[in-house]
């Protein structure tokens, strides 16, 4: 059984085709960007960066420097994204 918010801001959301379109058009991308790799992921160690069509179209070391960067891309069709520093893991 499904268990409905009570919260009244949180809605349903039924996509567009068009909508669901560009969703799809991102696809690729996105699982480029689930393998990026290790050279640009050092290359970007840091930054904000926005994908499209497999590949790294802006970049900023904050969200706002990266968008600025991006120009007037319809934020619908890139995948915004922060690589992290690399850090020291200890399990």
């Amino acid at each position: 059984m499904i268990q409905r918010s009570t919260n009244a801001n949180v809605r349903p959301w039924q996509p567009t085709p068009e909508q669901e379109a560009k969703f799809k058009a991102t696809d690729a991308t996105f699982a480029w960007l689930c393998n990026l790799p290790r050279e640009l992921l050092v290359q970007y160690a840091g930054q904000w960066i926005a994908a499209k069509d497999c590949a790294v179209v802006a970049a900023g070391q904050s969200y706002a420097e990266m968008l600025t960067n991006l120009g007037d891309t319809d934020l619908e069709t890139v995948i915004i994204h922060r690589i992290e520093q690399p850090g020291r893991v200890i399990y």
